[in-house]
């Protein structure tokens, strides 16, 4: 009887027991996979094309591209894609490449958007021919130039937030003078010819053809029709297929001067054979991607020599790599060239000024909305989770604020959140964090403190050895915009460019500024956002970076949208959509 009982209470025990063990929660199934589809053709004709390339992106990270070719009926298939935000671009040899929802090759793309299982049809690619420029390269006596520089240049923006002349496309003359530069998309250009007699261009800079020189006369950057001045330069206007021939420029000759120095390596204390020096001109408005001028080194004495150097305002710069420390080493100074020889120049190379720092990462609050902190328990949807952020992925960047193009240094943060920045030059310096594909989530640089002293804000002076150790904190909890662009018929649009600016007295932190397109269905999202006053507009259609410039943002201010951001904010906005064809505000 014992024993029935004991058997009894036994069961009601384990029945009990049972019933107070949670209920295992069924795997979570992964969101299906979405595929997109269409055709590629030619913009008027409707001719199918084969063998375009179709890229697909995200919008943000750094996953790897999908890409596919279209096929003889110009059609292409895109099959397992992850759902989420995506560009979509398609390009073709002979074409301008094209983005989706791009209503003009200058203008703003489409942010496509695919929710899980969703299977997009029917997208279709009307490519436009790209335009052609040509002509010919001569000397003051007619012959023609072989082995010149040409470049296609535009109008853009730069990190001054100035507008200066940007190549946009390169070709090299002939042995008859004559350059192609293909693949244009419609717009204005303005074509320039740079040539340094015995150099060869190759792409990014000049080959030697050997030997020295004793000319005393070279040629400075020649634009058509034949000036050196790009303010007086005329634009050639080209539609979409045209082929644009005899645009030939006359070199015009300018007195040549060399400029001499030595190199002083103060890392080893030996003579330096193997740096690379060049000159770079400055303030000219045009900006420089290739080596204009490059030195002549003699290995031994350390010295070096430039010929054919034009008067003008330069900047001397020297690179060189040790491959002991495996470490850069840079040097610069401005230079002023005249009428003669510049003799006795001394570029010092050393080690610079070491920074060394820590980046932290703040945890526990998370963007629930409204402003409000997120509870101690996670309750937040999945997409609005803080995103993964692995230390050894980042990396601090130093920035100068001028317009050199080597101006800053980086340095890799490691795994314990460490980081050092070598070699750095005195200056001011803006102090930024991020990451390949940029920062994830919500994540934005709260805070950089260097011996107690806010440097985000006010920037980082180096002028000599740096005391203390620079301290950066990274939060999670960056403010989050989401909202639709409305026309003035209340309708969405797709692929406006969506900007947010900072209030005015920190519009100096180019960080701060945030910039998007809308979807397909007129819908966008910001992320990220440092806490602070702003405003957000939304223009169908506005030049890259324009948004910078004080002076063109000036009659618009009346029409952004104010909004105040606080650490964990999510909102939700409307914007009326400022058009492309009305005119500009007074």
């Amino acid at each position: 009887m014992k024993t029935r009982c004991s058997l009894l209470v036994a069961f009601f025990l384990a029945l009990s027991l049972s019933a107070q063990q949670p209920t295992p929660q069924p795997a979570e199934k992964p969101p299906e996979k979405c595929v997109l589809e269409g055709q590629v053709v030619r913009a008027g004709s409707g001719e199918p094309l084969k063998k375009a390339r179709v890229v697909l992106r995200k919008a943000e990270g750094r996953d790897e591209p999908y890409s596919t070719l279209s096929d003889a009926a110009g059609r292409f298939v895109l099959t397992d894609l992850e759902p989420g935000r995506y560009r979509l671009y398609v390009g073709r040899n002979g074409y301008v490449r094209q983005e989706y929802g791009q209503r003009q090759p200058n203008s703003p793309g489409t942010i496509l958007t695919l929710a899980p299982g969703q299977r997009l049809r029917d997208l279709v690619f009307k490519l436009i021919p790209a335009a052609v420029i040509a002509g010919r390269v001569y000397d003051e006596d007619g012959e023609p130039v072989p082995g010149a520089r040409m470049e296609a240049l535009q109008y853009r923006y730069n990190r001054q937030n100035r507008r200066e002349l940007a190549p946009m496309r390169f070709a090299t003359s002939n042995d008859r003078g004559e350059y192609r530069l293909f693949g244009l998309p419609p717009g204005r250009y303005y074509i320039s010819a740079t040539y340094s007699p015995g150099m060869t261009y190759m792409g990014l800079g000049y080959m030697s053809e050997g030997g020295r020189t004793t000319d005393e006369e070279g040629y400075a950057p020649t634009y058509y029709p034949g000036t050196n001045d790009p303010g007086r330069a005329t634009a050639m206007e080209v539609r979409q297929g045209d082929e644009v021939g005899g645009v030939d420029i006359l070199l015009l000759p300018a007195r040549a001067v060399r400029v001499r120095g030595r190199i002083i390596n103060t890392v080893t204390g030996k003579p330096v054979h193997d740096a690379m020096i060049h000159l770079f001109p400055r303030g000219a408005g045009v900006r420089v991607f290739s080596f204009e001028s490059r030195a002549t080194v003699d290995p031994a004495k350390g010295t070096f020599e430039i010929a054919r150097v034009t008067p003008g305002s330069y900047t001397l710069f020297a690179d060189w790599y040790d491959e002991d420390s495996q470490e850069n080493y840079r040097a610069r100074m401005p230079l002023e060239v005249g009428s003669s020889n510049v003799e006795g120049i001394e570029l010092v190379i050393g080690r610079g000024v070491e920074l060394a720092g820590t980046v932290r990462l703040e945890t526990g609050l998370r963007p629930t909305g409204l402003g409000q902190p997120a509870p101690t328990g996670d309750t937040t949807k999945p997409e609005q989770r803080e995103a993964p952020l692995d230390l050894d992925d980042l990396f601090v960047q130093l920035n100068t604020d001028d317009d050199f193009p080597f101006g800053g240094e980086s340095g890799p943060v490691k795994a314990d959140g460490s980081f050092q920045v070598k070699n750095l030059s005195p200056g001011e310096y803006k102090v930024e964090v991020w990451q390949r594909g940029g920062l994830p989530g919500d994540y934005y640089l709260k805070s950089a403190r260097l011996a107690g002293d806010d440097v985000l804000e006010e920037g980082l002076a180096v002028s000599g050895p740096v005391r203390g150790a620079l301290e950066l904190t990274l939060s999670p909890a960056g403010g989050h915009i989401e909202g639709t662009v409305l026309t003035a018929e209340g309708q969405p649009f797709s692929g406006a460019r969506v900007v947010l600016v900072p209030e005015e007295r920190r519009r100096q932190r180019t960080d701060l500024f945030k910039s998007t397109t809308t979807d397909q269905y007129g819908r966008f999202t910001l992320r990220g956002i440092t806490p602070g006053e702003y405003k957000l507009f939304a223009w169908e259609d506005i030049e890259p970076g324009a948004y910078q410039d004080a002076e063109f943002l000036r009659p618009y201010e009346e029409k952004g949208k104010e909004v105040r951001i606080r650490e964990g904010d999510r909102l939700e906005v409307e914007l009326a959509l400022i058009p492309a064809d009305g005119p500009r505000p007074e």
